[in-house]
């Protein structure tokens, strides 16, 4: 086997030099988080999670959800453990049988669609009642 010792660094050991690290920043700042790695690990724990409180976690369980979403159970076994999340048509394919997934997802795009129609409701119960109190300060014609 050949042993690489770059020029500038002694036999005995020693770690390389600031100048030899080609990833460290001039500035001293660190790098920026990767944002689709991080969207990926949150999404691996976000379906986990989900679907867990939607079938469990048993063995049962898993073969269940494999036949469902008609992947290997070794794969709903990753799934679970967090090891990688679904790809894209595996994570429709999810969400068209857990609901908790697909609350998941949209809750992780900002699209909780759930809070937004209870909202909505809310604001119209308001209004109707503004609009009540309106017309009955007018009064009758």
């Amino acid at each position: 086997m050949i042993n690489f010792i770059p020029r500038n660094c002694k036999e005995d050991g020693m770690s390389l030099s600031k100048r030899d690290r080609k990833v460290q920043p001039s500035d001293g700042k660190t790098f920026p988080v990767d944002p689709i790695a991080e969207i990926k690990a949150t999404l691996a724990i976000e379906v986990a999670d989900a679907l867990r409180r939607d079938f469990g976690d048993g063995p049962l369980q898993i073969k269940r959800m494999a036949r469902l979403m008609g992947v290997n159970p070794r794969t709903v076994k990753n799934w679970l453990r967090t090891d990688n999340g679904p790809n894209g048509a595996g994570l429709i394919v999810l969400m068209r049988h857990s609901k908790a997934v697909t609350a998941a997802v949209l809750n992780m795009a900002d699209r909780n669609i759930e809070g937004a129609a209870a909202k909505e409701a809310g604001s119209r119960r308001e209004l109707r009642s503004m609009l009540r109190d309106l017309l009955d300060h007018l009064g009758p014609d």
